[in-house]
Order: structure tokens, then C-alpha cells, then sequence
């Protein structure tokens, strides 16, 4: 069910807020604002004057202030949009972009108590970057820059300030979306920043999952993928390595739903969807080792013949260039190669690996029963595992993949955000 009740009121907020849009830039303008821009820098060459563009941008978002403005204000975060809705009164085939869903309700709970909650677009940062008026072909046609290389400098500054506004949340973070997309700035960027700063539960999804997707799945496992922490780490949609959005994470999050409505029990399935959220929790770093542990400890419960895959060295080596972007920790910046016969990559400490025998803990666990040696994960729902040792082999092994940035965040004023 949706998370909250939205009353005719935001529903007429966010309507309203659709239909109006926002005004395009005139010429002047557009002049205007590009001339700040390209002060300085003007007279480059092409792909210096673009670097540099770029470059200003970068530090321009960078600066801005997205802090909360309250100790306990929550933050919205949105992506494409809600459309033919069961429990919201909402017209047949109408649909309602999350931008201004996430928009109207922000407005609505603070004309009741200021500063409950705040939205990108609203925060001061937001509203400076927005003064740009980046997606705005009058100012990139001032820009002297293509539709192509428009868009790539508003993906970027507006990725970079995403990336701040996540960073810096705290709270509740509500996500008006029902569910996540490789190629938004929800996956890539906001919900990793909250994952790796230890923050995954407190992500909550506004609108309900697409339990269409899954309705030949066990339902144990339509259960699990139900829930907020898996939500907020797998995606199910495929992807295409040569898209500009690809990116190392994109292939860590993907659920297969074919290959795991394909496995008989729901034990294998459930270890099919815990397996992409430990390739997750690697990528995320060390807070959240631990948790990666106990997941793949699980699933070697749930399925002793599986031989688990998580992210290669390098894909994790890119993922700690991203932690090490937004964090001042060298630590972050750098994991330490893993072994070649483990599974388990650098985040679990602790464990000691023989080729033949698989893993062993250096000091013996005190004997438990089944039930307290199954890893408790108040999020995941489902079977209880028999406890069985087993042998794993590498699999993490796999080609590297070109480092590069994340995908910056969807238009926000695009009128062709949905799928």
C-alpha cells in the first residue's frame, strides 16, 4: 500500500504545478545567463572551453547549500511518476510526475509544521542551480553547446548537487518512485550515497511495488522483494553495458526475474535476491561489511551448492572512488585486492579462506541452534535456513569495467520521464 495518505489537495498541487511547468528563457535571457557562465572562458578551444564549463558548474553545485534545515527535517527524493494508482483518486491514465508529487506534499506538511520536510528543487542550492535554467535549450544554444552536450552539463550539475542533498540527509528519506532505476539518479547516486553513509533503513518508498512484476514468484519472495531495504538496492531492469548510464552498480543491483522465477524453491529464490543485495552492500563499502557477510553466510545456508558472485576488485575499486569523492577518508578511497580463492572480496574480515575447504573462522563459534544461527535481517522476510557447511570458489573474477561517473539525475522539468 502507499505509504502515506495524500489528500486531494497535494493531489491538486501537484497537478497544478504540472500544468504550469516552467517558463522558458527568452533569448536575452539566455544571453545573460551564459555570459556569466562563459566568462574567462569563452575564448577557449571546444574541448578546453567544455572542460572548463563543466568544471564551473561542478564547483558552482558543490558549493551550494542543501543542509537540512532543522535537526529533524526529513528529505523527499523523486523519480518518474505515478500513474493509475488503486487507493489515490486520480483520473483513468492520468499521471502524475513524482517531481511534483514529492513537490506538493513537501509544501502541504510544512504549511503545518515548518521545515517537517524539504525537497531538492526547494532547498536554497536548488533553487540557485534551478536559476541556471540548465535544461533550457535557449541558454545552451548560448552556450554555444548541442542538445547532446547540454544536457551532459545539466546531468552533471545537478548530479553533483544530488549527490550533496543525500549526503547530507538524515531522518526519514522519503522516495517518490515505486521503484528504482538504473538509469535515474535515485540508484546511482542518491540511494548509494545513503546506503554507504549506513543510512539504508532509513529509506522509505511512497508509492507501492510493482507486485505485477512478481506475481509468479513464491510468495515468500513476492514478500521480500516487497520490502523497503530490498527495494532500495535491487533493480529488475535490463541494461545494455554501452549506455552512457551503465555503470559498475548498474550490473551489482540487477535482478534477474526470469532466472528467478526459473529456481523451484523459495529458499533459492530467496538466496537469488539476497545475492544481489550482498553485491550491493560490497559495492556500498565498509559500512556495510558486516551486513555483506552475514548475507553471503546466508545464502551458503540456503542454497550449499550455489557458488556466490559478487563484484570483481576493480568494480569495487571504482566503487571506492565514489566513496572517496564524497568522503575526505583515504581508507575509503582504495579497497585492498581480495583473495583469489575467496568470495567474499575484501568485507569480511575476520575470515580466513583454504581452496579446498572453503571458509573457516580462526576462533570456533559457540554451538547454536538453527534458529540463532540464521542471520537475522529484520527486512527479509521469509524461510529459516538449515545450517550446512560448504565449499565456495571465486567467481569475482570477472572483466573490469571502464571507470566512470554515475549517471546525473532526470530532467527536472522533462515531460518524458516515465516508462
Amino acid at each position: 500500500m502507499i505509504q502515506v495518505h495524500l489528500p486531494d489537495r497535494v493531489l491538486d498541487d501537484a497537478r497544478e504545478r504540472q500544468q504550469v511547468g516552467e517558463a522558458s528563457l527568452t533569448e536575452a535571457e539566455a544571453l545573460r545567463i551564459a555570459s556569466r557562465l562563459r566568462k574567462g572562458i569563452a575564448h577557449l578551444p571546444d574541448k578546453e572551453y567544455r572542460e572548463q564549463l563543466h568544471k564551473r558548474l561542478r564547483e558552482f553545485a558543490a558549493d551550494q547549500d542543501v543542509d537540512l534545515p532543522t535537526p529533524d527535517t526529513r528529505s523527499t527524493f523523486w523519480s518518474y511518476r505515478l500513474e493509475d494508482h488503486p487507493q489515490i483518486n486520480m483520473e483513468p491514465g492520468e499521471a502524475l510526475y513524482s517531481m511534483h508529487m514529492a513537490a506538493a506534499y513537501t509544501e502541504a506538511q510544512n504549511s503545518i509544521t515548518p521545515n517537517t520536510l524539504r525537497y531538492l528543487e526547494g532547498t536554497p542550492g536548488g533553487k540557485a542551480l534551478g536559476e541556471l535554467h540548465l535544461w533550457d535549450t535557449e541558454l545552451q544554444d548560448a552556450l554555444e553547446l548541442d542538445e547532446k552536450a547540454g544536457l551532459a552539463l545539466a546531468y552533471e550539475a545537478w548530479g553533483t548537487l544530488s549527490e550533496k542533498y543525500a549526503a547530507k540527509t538524515e531522518n526519514e528519506a522519503l522516495f517518490f518512485m515505486a521503484e528504482l532505476n538504473p538509469g535515474t539518479v535515485a540508484y546511482q547516486t542518491e540511494s548509494r550515497q545513503l546506503r554507504q553513509d549506513g543510512k539504508l533503513d532509513i529509506i522509505q518508498f511512497m508509492y507501492p511495488a510493482p507486485a505485477q512484476k512478481y506475481a509468479d514468484l513464491a510468495p515468500e519472495t513476492q514478500e521480500l522483494l516487497a520490502s523497503q531495504a530490498v527495494r532500495a538496492q535491487v533493480h529488475t531492469f535490463s541494461y545494455d553495458e554501452n549506455d552512457t548510464k551503465y555503470t559498475p552498480l548498474t550490473k551489482a543491483g540487477h535482478l534477474d526475474l526470469e532466472q528467478l522465477k526459473a529456481l523451484p524453491t523459495p529458499e533459492a529464490q530467496r538466496a537469488a535476491v539476497l545475492e544481489v543485495c550482498a553485491r550491493v552492500a560490497v559495492m556500498d563499502g565498509p559500512a556495510r561489511a558486516a551486513e555483506a557477510e552475514s548475507l553471503i553466510e546466508e545464502i551458503k545456508t540456503l542454497r550449499p551448492d550455489h557458488e556466490v558472485t559478487l563484484p570483481s576488485v576493480e568494480d569495487q575499486q571504482w566503487a571506492a572512488s565514489l566513496r572517496g569523492r564524497s568522503q575526505e577518508s583515504p581508507a575509503a578511497q582504495t579497497p585492498t585486492p581480495a583473495p583469489a580463492v575467496s568470495t567474499h572480496g575484501q568485507y569480511l574480515p575476520g575470515v580466513t579462506v583454504n581452496a579446498k575447504v572453503g571458509p573457516v573462522v580462526p576462533q570456533p563459534l559457540p554451538a547454536k541452534t538453527v534458529a540463532a544461527v540464521a542471520p537475522t535481517h529484520d527486512f527479509l522476510p521469509g524461510v529459516t535456513p538449515q545450517a550446512v557447511s560448504v565449499a565456495t570458489q571465486d567467481k569475482s573474477a570477472t572483466p573490469a569495467t571502464p571507470p566512470q561517473a554515475p549517471p546525473a539525475p532526470e530532467q527536472s522539468r522533462d515531460t518524458g520521464l516515465g516508462v
